[in-house]
């Protein structure tokens, strides 16, 4: 019943296209029960008596009920339709709003094919029962109904002996109709997973054939496919059973309605005409009825991706606005980290009393060994995760009592391995502010040192890059991301590990002096592997272990030799060691070639 409440809370924005609807479906339903009536006339009065005048205008009635059953008809699959694609489009809207404003964590601890299921699969599901489903069920029921009226005016005593093998067919419903429930949702989930390995397999496609690993993927795939198959035709089987169970009793009614109504008619009880009309008139009840049975497969797998569907929805996000969060037009970029402590669980701590000050326009840089929480620090900052303990602070605002949208708005970063969307050049360089000017595009791309690549590739600006920019190299779309980055004019610029990927030399050259044109005026809180990226820093921090271990300038940490002149000596000496074994190579392959003089 409350799966039932659900659905027609979906239909509730639509509530006169339904009254609508449904009245076409009751004018609809009663015009289609006319045929067996004029039948029974036509067998009664017009054929014993000959009666043209009457066969006449029962022709031109009978053709005008066809005339308005197709209008009506067309009406309802109108409105059904348009019903339909309104409630299917309101819940993807609703779910994939709900869905961005969850917390990162929860994106990130749940398969991305799962997700995408939801989404696509679960609505469809109940798209599929709004559409065909509902209508088909309202109309049988309306058709049981009236056919029901017609049948005990007809004849009451040979319609309550029709009824009495209702009860066994009620009987297998209900029994079978939790299971097959279960079953849906059992084979809905298997193709969450199946869709999330897919997910998963093309993205990593390049693994995969790295490692030659096809047809390991493909037992894998076939195995989920298999599981699928197999809840599948158990489903199926429950489903055939219904249908045939309810066709065995509806059989079974029928040999026994034929035998007593022939007696009925020998007794001179009813007239042939009404025995035909009675046929007739059974056989619209019977097959509404099964048809209900069919469409409870549909509700039992749509009430199934409903239930999975609303445990997204009321699902709360973690990160929750103030009720009168702070809206700021401008943020300057004062930043302060007090007594800051997080973790992802209650059992361990990854950052522990961070205490950091950040003045306006000054580049911080965060160094440290991999799981120091130099990264965690920054999804702090942005607010993908709250403090467990301490509280940060922009331009002396507590960052809990700032609008979101407002105060993210003023931040662009730049990490690691950007993302960028399938889709061109210019759109994924203008989603750092939607609406701006081509000049205005290709100037943040001429200071991201990236005019002159795009304007070599196929199309330009217009160039499609392919999903995640497959199409371009590492070093061509971080300067895009750079671009992106510039076209947003942010107050807070962040950069994670955003240059340690770049092997080329010429590459590195290229991205860091675009880097320098972003950070120009700007505060900036940067993570760097590569230390020798981050000696014009204003300010260095050295996190070791979840807390603050140094604090100061490039050439004062070095002079302190604690932990960050020990990470900068073991980096000097395997640069060293590098440039050594290169130089070696060259010497040796100089040596071989004879130009050498030894």
């Amino acid at each position: 019943m409350s799966n039932l409440k659900e659905f027609l809370a979906l239909l509730r924005p639509y509530k006169k296209q339904v009254f609508f609807t449904i009245l076409a479906i009751l004018i609809a339903n009663l015009l289609g029960l006319a045929f067996p009536w004029v039948i029974k006339i036509v067998i009664d009065e017009i054929l014993p008596k000959k009666n043209i005048f009457l066969l006449n205008t029962l022709a031109i009635a009978l053709i005008l009920v066809f005339i308005l059953k197709f209008y009506f008809g067309y009406l309802r699959e109108y409105l059904i339709s348009l019903i339909g694609e309104n409630v299917v489009c309101d819940l993807r809207n609703k779910l994939y709003w709900h869905l961005q404003r969850l917390s990162v964590r929860y994106i990130e601890n749940n398969p991305t094919g799962k997700i995408i299921s939801g989404v696509i699969g679960d609505v469809e599901s109940i798209r599929n029962f709004l559409f065909g489903g509902v209508v088909d069920f309202i109309y049988s029921f309306f058709n049981v109904f009236f056919v029901l009226v017609i049948l005990f005016i007809l004849d009451w005593r040979l319609t309550l002996i029709s009824l009495l093998y209702l009860p066994a067919f009620g009987l297998a419903f209900f029994k079978f109709t939790p299971r097959l429930k279960k079953k849906h949702e059992f084979i809905r989930n298997k193709y969450a997973e199946l869709t999330s390995r897919l997910n998963e397999v093309f993205n990593g496609i390049r693994i995969v054939s790295g490692f030659a690993k096809e047809e390991y993927e493909a037992n894998e795939f076939n195995f989920k496919q298999k599981e699928i198959f197999k809840a599948s035709m158990g489903s199926h089987k429950l489903g055939i059973l219904l249908w045939m169970s309810s066709e065995f009793v509806s059989s079974l009614g029928l040999v026994t309605l034929i035998w007593l109504g022939a007696k009925a008619v020998f007794s001179g009880r009813i007239s042939t005409g009404t025995l035909m009309a009675f046929y007739s008139y059974l056989g619209m009840l019977f097959f509404p009825i099964i048809k209900m049975v069919i469409i409870n497969n549909y509700y039992q797998e749509a009430a199934a991706s409903l239930e999975r569907i609303n445990k997204v929805l009321t699902e709360e996000p973690k990160i929750k606005e103030a009720k009168h969060a702070i809206s700021l037009d401008s943020i300057k970029g004062n930043i302060k980290f007090e007594d800051v402590s997080f973790g992802y669980d209650n059992n361990k701590e990854v950052l522990s009393e961070i205490n950091l000050e950040v003045k306006e326009s000054e580049v911080v840089a965060l160094v440290g060994k991999s799981g120091a929480g130099k990264t965690t620090l920054l999804n702090l900052l942005l607010r993908f995760y709250d403090t467990t303990k301490g509280d940060i602070f922009i331009d002396g605002y507590n960052l809990k009592g700032l609008e979101l949208k407002s105060y993210r708005s003023k931040i662009a970063m730049v990490l690691q391995d950007d993302y960028l969307f399938s889709g061109t050049v210019k759109e994924n360089i203008i989603y750092g502010k939607l609406g701006a000017s081509k000049d205005d595009i290709i100037k943040v791309a001429r200071l991201a040192n990236a005019h002159q690549f795009i304007m070599e590739l196929p199309d330009g600006y217009d160039t499609q890059i392919g999903e995640r920019g497959i199409k371009l190299s590492y070093g061509q779309r971080q300067r895009i991301s750079i671009a992106r980055a510039i076209l947003r004019d942010p107050a807070i610029l962040i950069l994670d590990e955003a240059t340690s990927s770049v092997d080329s030399e010429t590459e590195r050259l290229i991205i860091e002096q675009a880097f320098e044109k972003l950070m120009s005026g700007r505060t900036t809180l940067m993570v760097a592997h590569r230390l020798s990226t981050i000696t014009h820093a204003d300010k260095i921090v050295f996190i070791e272990g979840g807390k603050i271990a140094e604090t100061g300038g490039h050439f004062q940490l070095l002079d302190r030799k604690g932990s960050y002149w020990k990470m900068w000596l073991e980096q000097v000496r395997a640069t060293n060691c590098k440039l050594q074994s290169r130089s070696y190579t060259l010497e040796s392959k100089d040596f071989k070639t004879g130009s050498l003089n030894i």
